[in-house]
């Protein structure tokens, strides 16, 4: 049976999983569905038309659900398994289309993640982390403290974004990137050592980042890049970096081998 403290409000027509715990001064609302094992701390709301995945932990002060103010009807998300929302997270209804965020994610405190934007798998972002509106994050990616991804961008999977860094334009996967603009700084070593990719994958993403970003981290080289799009490389991984950065600004072709 549900542990729901005498002091929440839970709205009669909200689904919850018989386990869910709601601790006191929390909201649950009518189109909210929470699955088994969550753990709703004190002083949460949960509204729109939301859907909490298994083993979920959302912390005091949080809010999950409400619309961007301008938005016309309830917003909707759907959220994964196995994510912790920390204290002061929210998290806005998409209208248009839901708010996403996949399974086993870290949202620390006084994040936020805009309307319809899409979160992956297994993220960390730290404290005062911002998503925009219709954002894109890939699986594994790592933020610092006031980090910013603006309206529509998007970060490739296992990037590593410094502190105060302003995302305004789509950021390659692998990387770690600071500033703003953001310049790229290197590749993310340590976070692809730990998610087990192999040294002969990791020396060639280093190699191909070298050229591509001329050692400065600023402007792709369209040239080389040109190259790489129309003979795609053997490496998954590159082609992944390649096609990612072809989204983002396509090569003009140069018209040599």
């Amino acid at each position: 049976m549900s542990k729901i403290s005498p002091l929440a409000l839970v709205e009669k027509s909200a689904e919850l999983a018989d386990d869910v715990e709601v601790g006191a001064f929390s909201y649950v609302g009518p189109h909210v569905r929470i699955e088994r094992g969550c753990v709703i701390h004190n002083n949460v709301t949960l509204t729109g038309r939301t859907t909490l995945g298994e083993r979920c932990r959302v912390f005091p002060m949080a809010v999950v659900g409400v619309a961007a103010e301008e938005s016309e009807g309830p917003g909707q998300c759907v959220i994964g398994a196995a994510n912790a929302l920390r204290e002061h997270v929210t998290v806005y209804g998409g209208t248009d289309q839901p708010t996403r965020l996949g399974n086993n994610n870290l949202i620390m405190i006084n994040s936020q993640i805009g309307p319809g934007a899409t979160v992956g798998n297994h993220e960390i972002f730290a404290n005062l982390t911002v998503v925009g509106a219709g954002a894109v994050v890939e699986d594994y990616v790592r933020t610092s403290g006031f980090t910013t991804v603006f309206n529509g961008a998007r970060v490739g999977a296992y990037t590593m974004i410094a502190g105060y860094t302003g995302i305004d334009r789509d950021a390659p996967p692998f990387a770690m990137v600071q500033g703003f603009p953001f310049r790229v700084r290197g590749v993310n070593t340590e976070n692809l050592r730990r998610c087990a990719f192999g040294e002969d994958d990791i020396r060639a993403l280093k190699k191909v980042f070298r050229d591509l970003f001329n050692g400065g981290g600023g402007e792709v080289n369209a040239r080389l890049l040109g190259k790489l799009v129309r003979k795609p490389p053997d490496n998954p991984h590159i082609r992944r970096l390649v096609e990612a950065l072809a989204r983002a600004a396509p090569a003009p072709g140069d018209g040599d081998d």
